[in-house]
């Protein structure tokens, strides 16, 4: 019964990646114009948190950065949430455009904990330059230093973090960023995936 929960509402039919331990994860990328919904797909993205994932959504964002006037201002030009099963990865206009305030909504939710490599800087600006605020977040490193009181692993990125807890097979992963100028968009967004996947996989195996 729980295998139809709004699967017409939301079809996550892009391109699918096995991962090393044989999961698949499911993924949509999207450019997101003014008149696209996007509710339906962060619904689908909380929904496999809530069964799936102890209420965690995995985040990345991105930036664009522009020199005006001598200084340099920092635009959020896509973001990246993954859970269990699947990886949702937005596009956004600029200038943003009304129907964002699903993005907003659904930051600002008090039932999940957005989780990050390094996001405290990106916290910042997200409320600084855009408004955003995330009620619920959590700095993957540091709570990886605390739960293996190991200090220094709070400072290592996404790839050296997951080698250093899961010990998972890392080589597709450091075969797509090795030459990542030539990566097609496919290569990409399998790279957004994994890095997502691997990021759920840490807080979990932390949480045991």
């Amino acid at each position: 019964m729980n295998a139809c929960r709004n699967d017409h509402m939301a079809s996550f039919d892009g391109q699918g990646f096995m991962m090393v331990d044989n999961s698949w994860i499911q993924t949509k990328a999207i450019d997101v114009g003014s008149t696209t919904d996007i509710s339906p797909y962060l619904s689908k993205i909380l929904e496999d948190s809530v069964w799936n994932g102890n209420r965690s959504i995995v985040f990345d964002v991105y930036w664009d950065v522009e020199s005006v006037n001598t200084k340099s201002e920092w635009r959020l030009c896509s973001v990246k949430f993954s859970t269990k099963n699947f990886c949702l990865f937005l596009r956004l206009p600029n200038p943003f455009s009304d129907n964002l305030k699903d993005l907003y909504r659904f930051f600002a939710s008090k039932f999940v904990t957005f989780v990050g490599v390094q996001i405290q800087e990106d916290l910042a600006l997200l409320k600084e330059n855009h408004g955003i605020v995330i009620r619920s977040s959590l700095e993957i490193g540091k709570f990886a230093a605390v739960a293996r009181g190991t200090p220094i692993v709070e400072f290592l990125g996404t790839r050296e973090l997951a080698h250093k807890i899961l010990w998972y097979d890392m080589s597709r992963l450091d075969s797509i960023q090795s030459k990542w100028d030539e990566a097609s968009s496919n290569d990409r967004l399998e790279a957004a995936a994994i890095e997502g996947w691997l990021i759920f996989n840490v807080y979990d195996q932390l949480q045991q």
